[in-house]
C-alpha cells in the first residue's frame, strides 16, 4: 500500500507554526482564569469573615426580629382600639369608655345622660341619669350585681333619695376568674313556682301580660291599667341585660287611710310611709308618673319584673325557695316596711303588703293582678297571683314601682 504524503511547502509551515502559537495563547487564558477565580475565592472568604467577625448578620437578624415585634404589637395595638371602640354602643347610653362600679360610688354619673359600668366580675348594669350608686353598711356595701347594686334618685326635687336595686338579666359571672361553674343564668320571664322548691318553670295559668287572641284595647277595657310598653320593657332588659325594681314597696309622706285620699307623689325612700289605700288604677298611674324622662320610664311592675326578680332571688341569696316564703311579720302593719325581709337589697316582696301589677286576670269582674305575700293572711306568700275589681283597696294591699332604660 502506498501511502500519499502531503508536501508542506512555506505557507503551510506557517500555517503549523500559528496553529502551536493558539494552543499556547488558550493554555495562558485558562491558567489565567483559574488564577482569577481562586483569588476571588479568597477576596470572598475574607469579606464572608470580615461581615461575621463585625457581627453584621447578627445586626440584620436582630433587625429582623424587632421589625416582626414591632409588626407584632401594632396588631396587638390595633385590636386594642377595635376592642374599645366597639364598648361604645348607640342609643342613650353616653359614648364613654366602660367604667367601674367601685370607681363611682356616691356621685352622680351624668344629669343628661345614661351611663353603662362594669362591676368588679365584668357583669354590665346601667344607671339611669340623675342618678348615683349608694354602697354602705345600710346596702350591704353592694358593689356587684349578684348582691344588689343599689341606686339613688340624687337630683329630682320631688323623689330625690328614691331607691332601686338592678335586677341581673343573662349569664352573671360571680367571680373575677368568670369560672362557668359560679355563673348564674336568669331568664327573663313569667313563671310558675314549685309549692316546695321554689324551682321556676314556664307560667301555664291564664292570667296575661300582653295580647293573646285580645287586643290591647279590649285588655285597656277591663278597666284596669296595662304597662305603659311591656314590648319596649322586655326589649330594654334584654338590650342593657337588666331593669331597675323599687326597692321598697311605694311610699308617700302621708298616712293613708282610704282610696279617695288625695294621691301624693310616691317615693321609695324607706324612711317614708307605705303607699296603701289605693287602687290598681290609681297604683298604675302613680307610678307611670313617678318619672318623666327621655332617658328612661317608670312603670308599675309588670310579671315579667316581678317573677325575673324572684328567679334573681333565688339565684343569688340565700334563700333559695323564697318564692314561697310568707310574710315576716304577721301582727299588724309597718309603715316604713320590715326590716328583716330583705333580699339583695329587695325588701317585703314577702311581707307587709301585696302589690298590685299590670297583669291582668281571665275574670272581667276582677281583672286587676296582685302579688306578693302580707301581714294579713299567713297563707300568701312571694309568688301567688291573687285579683281584685278595679275599684278594690285597702290598707293590706300596696304597689311597686320599676323602671327600665328607653332605647
Amino acid at each position: 500500500m502506498r501511502i500519499n504524503y502531503i508536501k508542506i511547502g512555506k505557507n503551510n509551515k506557517g500555517g503549523n507554526l500559528n496553529m502551536k502559537k493558539t494552543k499556547r495563547q488558550n493554555g495562558i487564558t485558562l491558567v489565567a482564569l483559574v488564577i482569577t477565580i481562586i483569588i476571588l475565592l479568597i477576596l470572598a472568604t475574607i469579606s464572608i469573615q470580615s461581615l461575621t467577625n463585625t457581627g453584621l448578620f447578627k445586626k440584620a437578624q436582630e433587625a429582623k426580629k424587632k421589625t416582626q415585634n414591632a409588626t407584632e404589637n401594632q396588631a396587638k395595638t390595633l385590636n386594642e382600639y377595635e376592642d374599645e371602640l366597639n364598648k361604645y354602643i348607640s342609643g342613650t347610653i353616653s359614648k364613654q369608655p366602660v367604667k367601674k362600679v367601685e370607681d363611682n360610688i356616691g356621685s352622680v354619673l351624668s344629669t343628661t345622660d345614661n351611663t353603662e359600668l362594669q362591676d368588679a366580675y365584668g357583669n354590665k348594669i346601667v344607671v339611669p341619669a340623675g342618678f348615683k350608686i349608694v354602697s354602705n353598711s345600710d346596702t350591704n356595701n353592694a358593689t356587684t350585681v349578684d348582691k344588689g347594686i343599689v341606686i339613688e334618685d340624687a337630683t329630682s326635687a320631688v323623689t330625690a333619695g328614691s331607691q332601686f336595686v338592678w335586677v341581673p338579666v343573662g349569664k352573671i359571672y360571680t367571680d373575677e376568674q368568670k369560672k362557668e361553674s359560679k355563673t348564674k343564668t336568669i331568664t327573663l320571664g313569667r313563671y310558675d313556682f314549685d309549692e316546695t322548691t321554689g324551682a321556676e318553670s314556664a307560667y301555664s295559668g291564664s292570667y296575661v301580660e300582653e295580647d293573646k287572641g285580645n287586643t290591647s284595647t279590649t285588655l285597656k277595657n277591663w278597666g284596669n291599667t296595662i304597662a305603659k310598653n311591656i314590648t319596649n320593657f322586655k326589649t330594654s332588659v334584654v338590650t342593657n341585660g337588666g331593669y331597675y325594681i323599687g326597692r321598697y314597696e311605694a311610699r308617700t309622706t302621708t298616712t293613708r287611710n282610704s282610696k279617695d285620699d288625695v294621691l301624693t307623689q310616691i317615693t321609695e325612700r324607706g324612711i317614708d310611709q307605705v303607699y296603701n289605700f289605693v287602687t290598681q288604677p290609681q297604683a298604675a298611674g302613680q307610678a307611670q308618673n313617678m318619672y318623666n324622662s327621655s332617658k328612661f320610664t317608670s312603670d308599675l311592675i309588670n310579671s315579667y319584673a316581678w317573677d325575673t326578680a324572684i328567679t334573681f332571688i333565688q339565684k343569688c341569696s340565700d334563700q333559695t325557695n323564697y318564692a314561697n316564703q310568707i310574710s315576716l311579720n304577721t301582727d299588724n302593719l309597718l309603715q316604713t316596711g320590715t326590716t328583716i325581709d330583705q333580699k339583695c337589697n329587695i325588701f317585703d316582696m314577702a311581707s307587709n303588703v301585696w302589690e298590685w301589677s299590670t297583669e291582668v286576670s281571665d275574670d272581667l269582674t276582677n281583672p286587676c293582678s296582685a302579688r306578693g305575700g302580707g301581714f294579713h293572711n299567713s297563707a300568701s306568700f312571694v309568688g301567688i297571683r291573687g285579683c281584685g275589681d278595679i275599684n278594690y283597696s285597702n290598707m293590706y294591699g300596696g304597689f311597686r314601682p320599676i323602671l327600665y332604660i328607653n332605647i
